[in-house]
């Protein structure tokens, strides 16, 4: 969260911030704006080949009963609630019990400030909290957004098991009666046989963007906690592992031609010669090894830099550790820092004892 000046906000305002912190603005607009305006200062520290992931919940426009426990109204990232009469005043945008669609108004913003969205990824939790709603489904989803500053960026690929077992031995059929050669165009059949292949040889498909990870609880007293499973592909994906100690470059995989294979196409006729016997339409593909680069410093190397600007319970602080990663938190809860030095302290000593 982020506090602001309470001096600063009119005195008819001030009831409705108590204490002033970012989700308590009398219109959601002022919400998505000072939100963005956070991550305009991330997108000023981060690396030009950063990346930048956001979880964002939604929530109803209020019916004007207020919240049981305190009849105030609100936002805050995970968890907003609106509904004070009075508030509804300040803001006749959306009618009662409308989606208000903070994820979507908050991804334009950050893409008119010049971000770019790659991805937008569900996040399904099959243990979500049940509800008493009779009128609407329940809710079991949270939206992920990976953002970049440029196009070219650290990105490591991740890879999830196949769907299932007709993915892994699929083939494809067909003679391919097209010649694609006049027309300077790939066979798609063998396009897709070589993805197949890469699947095989990678032991997994490039992981999708439907995320299925439950809940976990958390014993402090920090009410919206990340499963670790959660964060770990994104910072296994976005942070590199190895950062010269010296020039900043970051180590990558690099595909290194160590030479060329004959692949008949799918349906080519096979010629006499046996066991050596060739296909009529053969086609060259190149063959790769991978490696990793080295920049010449030999200055040694070390985990990159994840940001948190809201910290919250320290989940990410805990998994950038777990990946040999380094970590920069902002929480201004003094009881939320407590936690997070526990939970940190705690963690420390048991990756010692390993």
């Amino acid at each position: 969260m982020i506090i602001y000046n309470k001096k600063d906000i009119p005195k008819n305002l001030q009831e409705f911030f108590e204490p002033a912190e970012l989700g308590l603005e009398p219109d959601f607009n002022d919400y998505i704006n000072k939100l963005c305006d956070i991550f305009d200062e991330v997108k000023r520290v981060l690396r030009k080949d950063g990346t930048c992931w956001v979880n964002l919940g939604d929530t109803y426009y209020g019916s004007g009963t207020g919240h049981k426990s305190t009849g105030k109204s609100g936002y805050s990232p995970k968890t907003m609630a609106v509904g004070n009469k009075k508030r509804h005043t300040l803001n006749k945008q959306l009618k009662s019990k409308c989606l208000v669609g903070i994820p979507n108004r908050f991804v334009i913003e950050m893409m008119n400030r010049g971000w770019i969205l790659r991805n937008t990824i569900i996040w399904h939790k099959p243990n979500c909290m049940p509800t008493s709603v009779k009128d609407r489904f329940t809710v079991d989803f949270e939206y992920v957004f990976f953002f970049v500053k440029s196009k070219k960026y650290c990105f490591e690929q991740q890879f999830e098991p196949f769907s299932n077992n007709s993915n892994k031995n699929e083939i494809y059929k067909g003679k391919g009666k097209k010649d694609y050669k006049k027309n300077n165009v790939q066979n798609p059949s063998d396009t897709k046989r070589r993805i197949l292949e890469s699947m095989k040889k990678n032991k997994g498909r490039n992981k999708r963007t439907v995320w299925r990870i439950t809940t976990k609880g958390f014993k402090g007293a920090h009410f919206a906690t990340f499963n670790r499973d959660l964060i770990c592909p994104m910072i296994k994906a976005g942070c590199p592992e190895f950062v010269c100690n010296k020039c900043g470059k970051i180590r990558k995989v690099i595909k290194i031609k160590i030479g060329e294979r004959i692949c008949p196409p799918i349906g080519g006729v096979k010629k006499a010669g046996g066991d050596n016997a060739t296909y009529s339409g053969n086609t060259t593909i190149n063959v790769y090894k991978t490696e990793l680069s080295d920049c010449g410093c030999n200055a040694g190397f070390k985990g990159g830099v994840v940001l948190d600007p809201f910290m919250g319970s320290g989940t990410v602080a805990i998994e950038a550790l777990s990946q040999n990663k380094k970590y920069l938190g902002i929480e201004l809860n003094p009881e939320y820092v407590e936690i997070i030095n526990s939970r940190i302290k705690e963690f420390t000593k048991q990756s010692k004892l390993v």
